[in-house]
């Protein structure tokens, strides 16, 4: 697998601001050290000296040669490892620290090689300033256990950095393993795998991240799901409608064109233009309930307050005649509330709905409309005592140019549109529009209002 760059850097960056302040630790932790040896060095030479101007000034006091103490107390502390150098003034009374030695003023110290060894030099006065001695001791073991402790101190940082650099990888792989996951499934899902998931155990901020993704995945996967039924459905409704205007187009230009070429006596040039005005009131037809559902979509609904009553009326008025040609009674089965809605849209609900039932009722049958509040919801409802209907045809009947008679419907002149735009009159208001039917028996829709 590719390692990723964003690891690499991580990993790499924590891995030197690490070392850097390891080392700067370990560097300044040896540096301390050093100075406090140098100091405890430094009180141990002051002691020492401490304790040879006292003893001089005994002697002085007692004696009083200067010089033959001054010799005396070289040659003894000499053998110690120690330089001394007695002066009065300018004169030096005597001294085993070579001539070119440089000699720090009274009260002074300083550090300097002598033989090409480091020495601590210290002057102070004695008895009561009228010499001063120059005591000098080597600390050139300082500078070797500095050496020594800072290779003790590089091995024990090298031996840590290397621990450190193996722990530090494998704890930043396992906190990137969700992350990698993540990536993992976004190329999943740019691939058109859409049910790639990341992994949302925990409670980190990976975790709650992860969870956000297959919110989205989901929100993406369902919305392309909703997008391929609708482009399915856009595609048969195309290719149904397409093949519903063609019929009557190669019906109309049969009809004209035979009476182009053929001489018609009377009855066959009527019979012509009824069947051309059949064909064109169904194109007609076909072109308003497509337009009454790109209206619905374009421009949505106006809401006002009507009366299910003076609805029903109405519809009623308008289908009476023509059920009465075909021998079917239209009346009110009664009830009345009020309640809003789009009065146009409303209205092409309900006459769709009518409409349809008395295209089902054979000769005599009967089409009842009415309202009622059922389980406490106010319902429109058109029955009829027509053919009726199967279980499996109702689950289809809202579907656009779905046909329960295909023959019946085309020479009666549906189109298979009509409960397509019930339905989406119904979802705009916000309604649920539920059939019962069963066949021989008749057919009941219900209009049940929000």
């Amino acid at each position: 697998m590719k390692r990723s760059r964003f690891f690499e850097r991580s990993y790499f960056l924590t891995l030197v601001l690490f070392l850097v302040l390891l080392n700067a630790c370990i560097f300044s932790l040896a540096l301390y050290t050093h100075d406090r040896s140098y100091d405890s060095a430094e009180q141990v030479c002051r002691s020492e000296q401490l304790v040879i101007i006292e003893a001089f000034e005994r002697d002085f006091e007692i004696s009083g040669e200067a010089e033959t103490l001054a010799l005396s107390y070289t040659t003894f502390y000499g053998k110690e490892g120690m330089y001394l150098r007695f002066a009065r003034g300018e004169q030096v009374l005597h001294a085993n620290l070579p001539e070119d030695s440089p000699v720090p003023e009274a009260g002074t110290h300083m550090t300097a090689e002598i033989g090409g060894e480091k020495y601590l030099l210290i002057s102070e006065a004695l008895c009561q300033g009228e010499f001063v001695l120059t005591y000098a001791k080597g600390i050139g073991y300082l500078d070797e256990e500095l050496r020594q402790l800072s290779l003790a101190f590089g091995a024990v940082s090298g031996l840590a950095s290397v621990v450190l650099a193996l722990c530090l990888y494998f704890v930043l792989r396992k906190l990137y393993a969700p992350l990698r996951k993540l990536q993992d499934a976004t190329k999943a899902i740019s691939r058109g795998d859409f049910s790639a998931r990341a992994e949302d155990s925990g409670k980190d901020e990976f975790a709650e991240l992860a969870k956000d993704f297959n919110a989205m995945s989901d929100t993406i996967r369902e919305q392309m799901e909703e997008l391929k039924t609708t482009a399915q459905q856009k595609q048969t409704m195309l290719d149904n409608l397409g093949h519903e205007m063609r019929t009557p187009l190669t019906s109309i230009y049969g009809a004209a064109e035979y009476s182009f070429r053929h001489t018609l006596t009377e009855e066959e040039r009527m019979q012509t233009l009824l069947d051309i005005m059949s064909e064109s009131k169904r194109l007609q037809k076909i072109s308003r309930i497509l337009l009454d559902s790109a209206f619905i979509r374009e421009n949505g609904i106006q809401v006002g307050k009507l009366s299910a009553g003076s609805l029903m009326v109405k519809i009623q008025n308008v289908f009476v005649l023509r059920a009465s040609e075909k021998q079917v009674k239209v009346s009110l089965g009664g009830g009345d509330f009020p309640f809003e809605g789009d009065e146009t849209l409303i209205e092409i609900l309900v006459a769709n709905l009518t409409e349809n039932a008395i295209r089902a009722c054979k000769e005599g049958g009967e089409v009842v409309l009415g309202a009622e509040v059922r389980d406490g919801v106010k319902t429109l409802y058109i029955r009829d005592n027509g053919v009726g209907m199967t279980k499996e045809q109702m689950e289809h009947i809202t579907e656009p140019f779905y046909r329960t008679d295909k023959a019946r419907s085309r020479k009666e002149g549906g189109t298979g549109l009509g409960l397509a735009l019930c339905k989406r009159i119904a979802d705009a208001h916000g309604a649920e529009l539920v059939f019962e039917s069963e066949v021989g028996a008749g057919t009941t829709a219900y209009v049940r209002l929000p």
